[in-house]
């Protein structure tokens, strides 16, 4: 069975001019059922978090993650999320994908309180 997962760039600005900015890589992808999978998300901003959304068709995005700390590890339910040591960027790691993994995935980076924030 074939998986799709598809990154959708979203650009959210909340105050001000923001020159901030994320990428994430790869911006579509299948995978078949059982594989393992990673997605990047980078910035040349330094951010103070990062949060991984999953959104599912016709559902509003679900939030599946969130880092506040450089070097900061998490896993859910065979999610892995990392947050780099330069507080540069995040990556989602998918292992043995099934089809509740299928979806769109966000990757969200926010600065300090008060400063705009970047989704991807």
């Amino acid at each position: 069975m074939f998986l799709k997962f598809c990154v959708v760039i979203l650009w959210i600005q909340l105050a001000g001019v923001s020159t901030q900015q994320l990428e994430q890589r790869p911006q579509f992808l299948n995978t078949q059922e059982g594989n393992n999978l990673t997605v990047h998300c980078n910035s040349s901003s330094v951010f103070t978090s990062f949060q991984w959304y999953r959104q599912k068709p016709g559902d509003g995005p679900i939030l599946l993650l969130t880092l506040v700390k450089g070097g900061e590890v998490k896993e859910q339910k065979g999610l892995t999320a990392r947050f780099d040591e330069a507080r540069k960027g995040s990556s989602l790691h998918i292992a043995t994908a099934q089809p509740r993994d299928e979806g769109i995935y966000i990757c969200a980076g926010h600065s300090a309180p008060g400063a705009p924030a970047a989704c991807n």
